[in-house]
């Protein structure tokens, strides 16, 4: 009889474990979901490129405060990069639905996402590197940058 009492108590104690991690999945399911439904709009902010100087520290942030945003050297750009290998019109960043978006337009040195080549369109991500010419800009979904933008003339060059 002791035999079947603790093969009814195991059997119990596997059953609670089971719903115990079933429960956990479907609570970081939930939590990851949320996230995603607010992906861009963390406490209302928009998402900013954050430029980074070259020994890792960031300097200038640019807000999307539209919702197709162009890239470049030529002065009228909504995030004008003045550096001699960035094109005049060089990439586009603009959301769609929930999600933005890069592309290169055809530039003379390319833009990289976390180091690769961009061929097409890519979703970006909090944290994910382009690399327009020799400018590191880092995209921040929502997220204060740590550093205002400075005035242009006291920027250190990158």
């Amino acid at each position: 009889m002791s035999a079947s009492i603790l093969m009814l108590s195991a059997r119990i104690a596997l059953a609670v474990c089971l719903y115990a991690f079933l429960s956990l999945i479907l609570i970081v399911l939930w939590r990851d979901l949320r996230a995603a439904q607010s992906f861009g709009t963390v406490r209302g902010r928009r998402p900013v490129l954050q430029r980074i100087r070259a020994d890792g520290t960031p300097s200038q942030e640019f807000s999307l405060s539209k919702d197709s945003c162009l890239i470049g050297r030529s002065s009228g750009m909504e995030i004008p990069l003045a550096d001699e290998t960035v094109s005049a019109v060089h990439a586009r960043v603009w959301k769609e639905g929930d999600r933005w978006w890069l592309e290169d337009l055809d530039s003379r040195n390319g833009t990289f996402l976390n180091q690769i080549p961009m061929a097409k369109s890519a979703v970006l991500c909090s944290g994910d590197r382009i690399r327009i010419g020799r400018i590191l800009l880092e995209f921040r979904a929502g997220e204060s940058a740590t550093v205002p933008n400075p005035p242009p003339s006291a920027e250190p060059p990158a």
